[in-house]
């Protein structure tokens, strides 16, 4: 994970932030940006999807949650 200066542009393992994969806006400037990472067993490959927290906590199931945590 990245994080850099005042400005909190964190983009983990991707070079740039990701559109939220709930609503589709932007997340440039969202505080609540978080890099989801999808795996699957014997595959190789890994899926990036970024969303702004509140919309990817609409969206789980009960007892999941998702906190940000300002580093």
């Amino acid at each position: 994970m990245a994080m850099t200066d005042e400005r909190s542009t964190w983009t983990g393992a991707v070079t740039e932030r990701l559109r939220c994969c709930i609503c589709g806006g932007s997340t440039d400037d969202a505080p609540d940006y978080v890099l989801v990472e999808l795996t699957a067993p014997f595959v190789k490959t890994r899926q990036w999807l970024g969303a702004h927290a509140e919309h990817l906590n609409d969206v789980l199931a009960e007892g999941f949650e998702v906190e940000v945590h300002m580093m």
